[in-house]
């Protein structure tokens, strides 16, 4: 009897343990390199609005409203676009000049194009500041890649914001125009999101993560970072700027999203998605992804906001007039250019 009271034990126990390991495979489990909120390797606070982004079909009549081309380069490249808040200038990056990337202004409605950069080394990521006075971008003139900040309207000294030891790219305002969200490249070759205070240049680490956008009213981070799950991928989080509220908005698995830049109004976000997650975590001014996507900011649901032959990333949101418009980067006719469609009459649906 004491014998098959021992083994009914061993048989429990095993059970136990099954539903244990069972429970730890499911979609949600734990990250294995996540250190926020000073938890190494467990996310067991992060809250995780949905789950992983199935692509779903979307209305054809939402594709390429009102599709505009916006630069009109033959050679080269134009990427990277950022559109003040006014709606009235585009900051991007071209090599079409000077076979290097360098920083380019024009106005929406205008031909004259103003060169804002002319240094033989790679210029890229430019971002106006929230009262379009300043465009910080990030910069590997020093040999390595970190963020600056210049004057507009005109010709004037640079300010160097970061001299880390190892490259710093992604540089996002915070909307009172006093801090910098940014990703740094740490000693092993992870990326982590830092905060730079422009008044008392004190930092603030948030933790692993890349390509981080400041909300337009809000201290909230939107930014993607890596996971592990047989291969390397990335989902899509929000983080307070206090490093605080991890919250998990999209995983990729089959596909990943990357590049995901708030709406005007915080209220959807957009982004890019790739087959693969290969070379997203390199510096460089050309990341292509095949389509743009568009969810609703608390991760519901999903559009798809482009289609076709060719490929499209980095998309940045912009008002003009009465009109929401995603500005993206496309090489639909075997070049690439920057281009724009009218997105804010169309309602996320399931």
């Amino acid at each position: 009897m004491s014998r098959l009271l021992h083994l009914a034990g061993i048989c429990a126990a095993l059970v136990v343990c099954f539903l244990v390991l069972t429970q730890g495979c499911s979609w949600n489990r734990p990250e294995k390199n996540d250190t926020a909120n000073g938890n190494p390797g467990n996310v067991a606070g992060t809250r995780q609005i949905n789950p992983p982004l199935n692509f779903a079909p979307y209305s054809p009549a939402a594709i390429y409203a009102g599709l505009q081309r916006n630069t009109f380069s033959k050679t080269g490249y134009d990427t990277d676009p950022d559109i003040s808040r006014d709606g009235q200038w585009i900051v991007y990056v071209s090599d079409s000049h000077s076979g290097n990337p360098d920083i380019f202004l024009k106005k929406l409605n205008g031909e004259a194009i103003v060169q804002k950069t002319t240094s033989a080394s790679n210029d890229v990521q430019p971002c106006f500041s929230p009262d379009g006075k300043n465009i910080a971008f990030s910069s590997d003139r020093n040999g390595k890649y970190d963020i600056f900040i210049m004057p507009t309207d005109k010709n004037g000294s640079l300010w160097q914001v970061t001299r880390s030891t190892a490259d710093a790219v992604s540089p996002s305002w915070s909307p009172d125009g006093k801090k910098l969200a940014y990703c740094a490249k740490t000693p092993r070759g992870d990326w982590e999101i830092w905060i730079a205070d422009l008044n008392t240049q004190s930092l603030t680490n948030l933790g692993p993560g890349m390509n981080p956008k400041w909300h337009p009213t809000q201290n909230l981070i939107l930014f993607q970072r890596p996971y592990y799950s047989g291969a390397l991928s990335y989902s899509i989080y929000t983080i307070d700027t206090e490093g605080k509220n991890l919250t998990l908005l999209v995983r990729g698995d089959r596909w990943v999203p990357t590049n995901a830049a708030w709406s005007t109004d915080g209220a959807r976000i957009a982004f890019a998605a790739r087959g693969n997650a290969d070379g997203l975590a390199t510096v460089a001014p050309l990341t292509k992804a095949n389509d743009i996507w568009m969810i609703n900011a608390d991760g519901s649901q999903e559009l798809r906001v482009t289609e076709g032959p060719g490929q499209n990333w980095r998309p940045t949101w912009a008002k003009i007039g009465d009109e929401e418009k995603i500005f993206f980067v496309s090489d639909k006719d075997n070049q690439t250019n920057i281009w724009s469609l009218n997105c804010g009459k169309f309602q996320i649906e399931e």
